[in-house]
């Protein structure tokens, strides 16, 4: 990276650089019931399609994990942003499980990476929401989302910054979706889980669709394999900014992996189902873009854990405005 010039602070303080400490996080997973169709084309058109398919990301199954979670304390790795102090960030995260393709002589598409594609995320922390865009390509938006305290008998709910279109629309605070529990608390046996290795072979339940016109073989389980024995994922992002002279298209277009490695992980599964209710924003299109409808939520749990993002690396980049 020694090509690229320094990056000129000044004005106020608006981002920090990764890589990124993030400790005291506490992170409630959902799995969702999604549309398999509808998060193909999504990955063909922020990946294949830019990419003329040099960087081909495909869904592994049919859901989308949703997070809801605050991370305590953020802390750049870098000075002088180390010493600065530290950033609280609740947020709420979509994400799909996804394999890095490519297509084998008999024209069979065989999954070699795993990875987790960040669709989209809302928070309220307005560094946090341009750092981690600026860095890594983090989708994010304004939100604010709400969660129970440690009993869970509450909802867990998402405002955005959002609106429908149309003429004399604007955007304000409205409601995205809510999680309500329902129903008869789990004995306590299975409610524990224990560690990443256990959550892994949760994941692993979702990632198994014999109706997938992926091939997952050897190559993709060994490298599953490998990131649970670094207790790591690597988060899948297209970083885009738009065009100066043109808005509509992009001067800067990367695919970007920063790896998530975890320590410290603890995990256990919420005592009762819940109830999702997702509430229409043309907006923030759920139902279009993810397949995400109103539904009965059986596949949820909670993890208290720290984690590093490490400095991400390039996957591919569009040639720079003007090149031959």
């Amino acid at each position: 990276m020694t090509d690229r010039p320094p990056y000129v602070e000044f004005g106020g303080l608006a981002s920090v650089p990764g890589p990124l400490q993030c400790d005291d996080t506490t992170l409630y997973v959902f799995a969702l019931q999604a549309d398999r169709d509808r998060l193909d084309a999504l990955c063909r058109r922020v990946f294949h399609d830019p990419t003329g398919g040099a960087v081909d990301y495909r869904p592994l199954g049919d859901h989308v994990i949703v997070t809801f979670g605050v991370v305590g304390s953020i802390r750049p790795g870098l000075q002088p942003w180390h010493s600065m102090g530290t950033v609280r960030e609740p947020q709420v995260g979509f994400w799909i499980p996804v394999a890095r393709v490519r297509e084998e002589r008999d024209g069979d598409l065989e999954a070699i990476h795993f990875g987790m594609f960040c669709a989209a995320m809302m928070l309220d922390n307005p560094i946090s929401l341009l750092s981690g865009r600026e860095d890594f390509g983090y989708p994010k938006s304004m939100g604010w989302p709400a969660m129970p305290a440690d009993d869970e008998e509450g909802a867990f709910t998402l405002d955005v910054y959002g609106m429908d279109f149309g003429a004399g629309q604007a955007p304000e605070r409205r409601p995205l979706i809510e999680l309500r529990p329902v129903g008869p608390e789990l004995p306590e046996a299975d409610v524990a889980m224990g560690d990443v290795l256990e959550v892994g072979r949760w994941f692993k339940q979702l990632l198994i669709d014999e109706r997938d016109e992926v091939e997952v073989g050897w190559r993709l389980a060994l490298d599953f394999a490998k990131a649970l024995r670094r207790h790591a994922v690597d988060q899948v992002f297209l970083k885009q900014v738009r065009a100066t002279e043109d808005g509509r298209r992009a001067d800067v277009q990367q695919v970007v992996i920063a790896p998530a490695v975890t320590r410290n992980v603890r995990a256990r599964q919420l005592r009762r189902d819940l109830d999702l209710v997702v509430h229409h924003l043309d907006s923030h299109p759920l139902g279009d873009e993810l397949g995400i409808a109103s539904q009965r939520v059986t596949m949820a749990c909670r993890l208290d854990f720290d984690f590093l993002i490490e400095a991400g690396r390039v996957e591919w980049s569009c040639p720079p405005a003007g090149a031959p």
